[in-house]
């Protein structure tokens, strides 16, 4: 960025739009340590005033469980221990003592044995809920992933950009070098982006060498910011090198976020085809949804000047001049 021209401000930081797990993935410490907490005080209160025939293990290993779940493995195992010491020393255990300490060695063991299951069962979710909303390929999200986004409602209010992103020449690059070389060529695309756009935005790929960015703007100004960078990330920087395929960008600007999603992405489409036949690499348009359909106002974007977006926006690092290794 040279220094005669001035920056853009944003006075406001836009919360970051990712993908949230269902409430019993995110249930903050702060809440689950307390629930809990009176949960184990409630069955403990219950086994006091109860006969001792009755046997509350079931009822503190679910309790414990759903601290493993919660909190962490590690963590539940102590709440177990801590429960049981308190059993042995309140004489829940009348059996003597060689029957007593043989009782706590099978519990230990039996909780220990749950709780690690546990432990196993919500890693392996946490791993096929990422792996069923991630292109393995590039590591952006998947077409399902961003409509599951779109659909929060999280993408809706205030100014925003919904960008269709086309590569030119891919097929031909396939069909010359190979398809190792065109993935290699899609891992350098969403790396180069990931290192224009903000670290909150979505890139998400809609299959093949199509892809969609979305981002929230302060003001329609910064739509225009945002084709002058990405164009200039994409089409101009890197030209020597090999993998570096140009792409054709239709940048939507919507003022009021999302609304209709099918209609936005065949505006963006649409407009994604227009660069790509003007051959000029980017077209921009405001659109405004009404009655499902979108009513386009063309913007020509100052592409021969810089970006004027503010620095710290962006990622430090330098972009890569190679793709990086697959994962």
């Amino acid at each position: 960025m040279t220094a005669g021209h001035d920056m853009e401000r944003r006075h406001v930081q836009h919360p970051a739009l990712v993908l949230e797990h269902s409430f019993l993935f995110r249930i903050p410490p702060r809440y689950a340590w307390p629930v809990v907490l009176l949960l184990l005080g409630a069955v403990a209160g219950i086994e006091r005033l109860a006969p001792h025939e009755i046997w509350f293990g079931p009822a503190y290993l679910g309790v414990i469980c759903l601290a493993a779940w919660a909190l962490s493995t590690r963590t539940a195992f102590l709440l177990g221990t801590v429960v049981l010491v308190f059993k042995l020393a309140f004489g829940f255990y009348p059996m003597g003592a060689g029957l007593a300490l043989g009782n706590v060695a099978v519990r230990f063991a039996g909780i220990g044995i749950v709780l690690v299951f546990i432990g196993l069962a919500r890693k392996s979710c946490e791993r096929e809920w990422r792996l069923a909303r991630a292109d393995l390929l590039t590591g952006a999200l998947n077409r399902q992933a961003f409509f599951e986004l779109a659909g929060s409602g999280r993408c809706s209010g205030g100014w925003s950009a919904l960008i269709y992103a086309d590569l030119d020449g891919l097929k031909q690059l396939n069909d010359r070098k190979g398809h190792g070389w065109g993935d290699k060529s899609l891992k350098v695309f969403t790396e180069t982006v990931r290192h224009t756009i903000r670290e909150g935005d979505v890139l998400a790929r809609m299959g093949g060498d199509e892809f969609v960015i979305f981002m929230k703007l302060r003001d329609e100004a910064a739509g225009q910011a945002v084709a002058r960078r990405l164009h200039q990330a994409l089409n101009v920087d890197g030209k020597d090198d090999p993998l570096r395929l140009k792409c054709s960008l239709g940048v939507l600007v919507l003022p009021d976020g999302l609304q209709s999603i099918d209609a936005e992405l065949r505006a963006a489409d649409e407009l994604m085809y227009k660069a790509k036949q003007s051959r000029s690499g980017v077209a921009v348009a405001t659109g405004v949804a009404t009655g499902g359909r979108i009513t386009l106002a063309l913007r020509e974007p100052a592409l021969a000047h810089e970006t004027q977006v503010r620095q710290s926006d962006r990622p430090v690092e330098a972009l890569p001049q190679s793709p990086r290794a697959a994962a």
